[in-house]
């Protein structure tokens, strides 16, 4: 359910999004407004390969530490399983809130795509920030848990926060509730499956109200 909580949105996103600009940059708090205008096409680029790296890196050691093996792919479907859940929470308040990109109080309306829309929070600080916790938390129940796997976490993390609003894509609320929600996601999920072993938290509709439910259930 998580990952359809992922892709469907996704597919439905011209559909789903219904704000339109004009946009008045007067409407923006003032914390974020001075975001307004910064447009870095290197930055931008950078923090893909970032978010890259931060999926990529944990799955590789691991794969390297352990081989393929049980344990390999207990911690291959903990990390599969926090980005999902991860990104469908994400969904859920981008598609939801429909906040403009700092790009769409510059834009007039016929050069604003769907996907403008969808600033609030960012995807991309929080799946780096979801990964990296997810694999340090799982390093730390298997050897220990250390100082230099968080240090990677939030050096990555805070790198890719700054890269996003250097690009113009995000404002600093939207970095800062992504890597709360990043980091809260892959330490949550983790810390679940480690206390009640052969656990799985799932994503589902609620039933007749909007929104999603996170559940968690033991299985035998």
């Amino acid at each position: 359910m998580a990952a359809l909580g992922a892709v469907v949105p996704l597919i439905f996103e011209a559909q789903l999004i219904r704000q339109k600009c004009p946009c008045d940059p007067g409407s923006v708090n003032s914390f974020d407004r001075s975001i307004i205008g910064k447009q870095d096409a290197v930055a931008g680029t950078v923090s893909h390969y970032i978010v890259a790296l931060a999926l990529a890196a944990p799955v590789t050691l691991d794969l390297a530490d352990q081989g393929f093996n049980k344990s390999f792919v207990e911690d291959l479907m903990v990390f599969t399983e926090s980005l999902a859940i991860n990104t469908a929470l994400s969904h859920v308040a981008r598609y939801g809130v429909q906040r403009p990109r700092p790009v769409a109080y510059e834009a007039t309306p016929p050069e604003i795509r769907a996907g403008e829309f969808l600033s609030f929070y960012s995807g991309h600080t929080a799946t780096v920030f979801t990964g990296l916790s997810a694999a340090s938390m799982t390093y730390g129940y298997r050897y220990g848990h250390k100082v230099w796997p968080w240090a990677v976490t939030f050096g990555a993390g805070f790198a890719e926060s700054a890269l996003r609003v250097a690009a113009g894509r995000h404002f600093y609320s939207d970095v800062i509730v992504g890597a709360v929600m990043g980091t809260a996601v892959g330490t949550l999920v983790p810390y679940f499956h480690r206390r009640h072993k052969g656990s799985r938290i799932t994503l589902a509709p609620a039933l007749g109200e909007p929104g999603v439910l996170l559940a968690w259930r033991k299985e035998f």
